[in-house]
């Protein structure tokens, strides 16, 4: 059902009294709707809106019969759903009332009335526009002030969650600061361009990963961990696992800005120049999507809707047509916004969309022809044509890769007796081009998941050949003999040096040794349980070393008595486990194998960890008019609950108290004055963080039963009113749609005449 959206035509009753109370001469002014624009962050003619999204309605405003601008301009917004208002309609603008320019432009953000909502998904999304609704400027033509925009669809988009790793890179720099990366400022791009329900974007379920090569010869070697990481130990360790994993680098030590495993792709790692970080994170996941490379300019004017990028580089609002697109290599986050291409490859992606079964903060739906797998990597080193493979990771569940067409490596695996077991083509080499100057890396990351036994039998031999002449890049054969760990073992240090999130203890150090007679180099992941062995967080993937320190205050807290510690050592594709309560003592330094010096319980050194909670929006002092809709938005994410739900968001102003709940909450009503706004998020054990913002709200007059303007409240205001009973222009005091009896007695009320 619709609701009636048509221009009214004010009586000629009306118009009489209009005219006995004004001027002649002031008559000239017309004021009606140039344009609404419907922006999600870019909006390209017919792209696709995403329920559940902050999204602003850009009015400009056209203005006839003058050629100069017209102050004190204002509009109302009536939002309805299948026929229904929404909740919070009516709407009144963020920035009103403005001085409306003859010729509105778009880059300047208040040349146009803007207005915040969260749509509804729905196929049948209507808009009313009142234009001066409270009749202040007097027109020529009052009968034009109505503006419908109909029929418009907001489609389902999932909750994307994206994990992020702080890499202690100890060749230089050590650890990013926290705050660059934390949700809200290292996410800020991404959230402004990519049109996802809400971006689930936090810390990984374990502490920074320490790497000591130099990142550009090691640039595979980081992916191919950062793929161990968001296959293997996070859904083992009971989380969902993510659409796409981040590693941060402190400053900017790659030649590249930042590289991704694949266009498509899922891990990607990347600076933290403050002049680029924000930019380079949405530019490799931009290759995660699936996009190349781009020479764009962004065509149409940009809008950062909930204005993330303000920190910290304190960019504007609006992005200028000549902007490039995010996915030309090598800009700075001030020179980019995105173009057509890049931000519908988000929308149509698979992993954006709605599925029945996706996790409540997104994730991997897993497949249904998942199974235990091998997890083959390796860095090709492009000049001299060969590939370095790294040590095989064995992956409990994840789809084999498939076979790709347009692949230019022959990937082969063997059985004990030489019979074929598996063979498929893989593309290489789509993320060598550089980021940052657009020439080739020279090494590129090789990754292939291959099923762990076919028909009952292990893969005794892999290689990799180049397609086209057949020749032999790499190949790995298991070794007859696994390796062994001889001990493993655990104590409490200080933490001097230790790389870790919070950066509080208490501080503990694993340490183990392991051999292998057939004298292959070893590699090491290093694993907690909390609940006896049914899942498993990491605490460290693919090290080399003979020992790690690392923050209990960064992992999943254990049950008492039920904590475990693994390590499993890997010599290329044998790959063995051995674990030992998670006490401090060592095992095997005594003549009897497998005991355990010492009874301190891992348990006992940490209570349960606070959520990581973080206000997004609004911004640091930002002022907003009475009655404009201000959207609080929030993100929260914990340890031990994951995706914290909304209720576990609470609001409230230190002028009105108690405001509201929930991950993203729009409030209409705040108080005239000087607010300190606090957002408390509290997980399932009752521990919270709470963070605070200031901001002000300034008087302006909303209702005015005024309907003539005349400055009095009298008969001629009630003949306007009486003559538009039903409508839903001149006389909506309230603003509701509709001119009735609530209206008369706002009109009653304040009569004076």
């Amino acid at each position: 059902m619709k609701v009636l959206r048509t221009k009214n035509r004010v009586s000629e009753v009306v118009l009489t009294a209009l005219a006995a109370c004004c001027c002649s001469s002031a008559l000239a002014v017309d004021l009606s709707v140039a344009s609404v624009e419907l922006t999600q962050g870019a909006q390209f003619g017919t792209t696709t809106l995403v329920a559940g999204r902050a999204t602003t309605v850009r009015v400009k405003i056209a203005v006839t019969g003058q050629t100069t601008a017209q102050p004190n301009v204002d509009a109302v917004l009536r939002i309805y759903s299948g026929g229904v208002q929404i909740a919070g309609s009516p709407f009144f603008s963020r920035n009103g009332p403005i001085s409306a320019p003859i010729t509105p432009n778009s880059l300047t953000v208040d040349n146009t009335l803007n207005f915040t909502f969260i749509p509804p998904q729905s196929t049948d999304v209507d808009f009313q526009i009142v234009v001066d609704g409270r009749n202040l400027i007097v027109e020529s033509n009052e009968a034009n002030n109505i503006y419908a925009l109909d029929n418009k669809v907001f489609a389902c988009r999932k909750v994307l969650d994206v994990g992020y790793v702080s890499i202690n890179y100890t060749p230089g720099g050590g650890q990013p600061v926290a705050a660059t990366i934390e949700p809200g400022v290292g996410d800020a791009f991404m959230r402004g361009i990519y049109a996802v329900a809400e971006l689930n974007y936090h810390r990984s379920p374990l502490g920074p990963l320490t790497w000591t090569q130099a990142i550009d010869s090691s640039n595979a070697a980081l992916l191919s961990s950062l793929q161990t990481i968001r296959l293997t130990t996070i859904p083992a360790a009971g989380y969902a696992r993510p659409e796409f994993l981040y590693g941060w680098l402190p400053g900017n030590p790659f030649s590249g800005n930042g590289q991704a495993d694949g266009i498509p792709g899922a891990v990607a790692f990347g600076n933290t120049e403050s002049t680029r970080f924000q930019r380079t994170f949405a530019h490799e996941i931009g290759h995660c999507w699936g996009r190349s490379h781009t020479s764009s300019t962004i065509a149409a004017v940009g809008f950062d809707v909930e204005h993330h990028l303000a920190s910290p580089l304190s960019l504007g609002q609006t992005h200028a047509t000549t902007q490039s697109d995010v996915m030309v290599a090598g800009l700075l986050t001030n020179q980019a916004w995105v173009d057509t291409g890049t931000y519908n490859d988000c929308l149509t992606d698979a992993r954006s969309q709605c599925t029945a079964f996706a996790p409540p903060g997104g994730g991997e739906t897993p497949a249904s022809d998942e199974q235990r797998v091998l997890q083959i990597t390796g860095s090709y080193e492009h000049r001299a044509a060969s590939i370095d493979l790294f040590a095989a990771n064995q992956i409990d569940l994840a789809q084999p890769t498939l076979d790709d067409a347009r692949g230019d490596l022959l990937v082969q695996s063997f059985g004990a007796s030489g019979e074929l077991l598996t063979s498929l083509r893989w593309k290489s080499g789509t993320t060598r081009e550089s980021c940052a100057t657009g020439q080739l890396h020279d090494h590129s990351l090789v990754s292939v998941l291959l099923p762990a036994t076919v028909r009952n039998q292990q893969l005794a031999r892999i290689e990799l050949r180049d397609l086209k002449s057949g020749r032999l890049l790499a190949s790995r054969t298991r070794t007859p003999s696994a390796p062994r760990v001889v001990s493993l073992g655990s104590r409490v240090v200080d933490g001097a040096g230790v790389a870790s999130h919070r950066g509080v203890g208490p501080f503990v150090e694993l340490f183990w040794s392991a051999k292998d007679d057939d004298g292959d180099a070893l590699s090491a992941d290093l694993l907690l349980s909390r609940d006896g062995g049914q899942s498993w967080s990491a605490i460290g993937v693919n090290q080399a070393n003979s020992s790690m320190r690392f923050s209990l205050a960064d992992l999943p807290v254990a049950h008492v008595g039920q904590g475990i510690v693994k390590v499993r050592v890997s010599d290329g594709l044998n790959i063995v486990d051995a674990e030992m309560p998670a006490a401090l003592g060592e095992f095997g330094a005594s003549s009897d194998e497998g005991s355990i010096a010492g009874d301190g319980d891992w348990s006992t050194l940490l209570g349960e960890n606070p959520p990581d909670v973080h206000l997004l929006t609004p911004n640091n002092a930002q002022s907003f008019p009475a009655g404009a809709s201000i959207l609080f938005h929030a993100s929260g994410w914990d340890l031990e609950d994951q995706y914290m739900a909304d209720t576990a968001f609470a609001w409230t102003s230190s002028l009105d108290g108690a405001i509201g709940s929930g991950r993203q909450l729009l409030v209409a009503s705040l108080s005239v004055g000087s607010h300190t706004v606090t957002l408390r998020g509290t997980d399932a054990s009752g521990l919270f963080v709470e963070k605070s913002v200031p901001l002000t709200v300034t008087s302006r007059v909303l209702f005015n039963p005024d309907i003539s303007g005349d400055g009095f409240i009298n008969g001629a205001d009630l003949t306007i009113l009486l003559g538009n009973w039903g409508g839903s222009g001149l006389g909506d005091i309230d603003f509701d749609g509709v001119v009735s009896g609530d209206d008369l007695t706002f009109l009653l009320t304040g009569w004076n005449g």
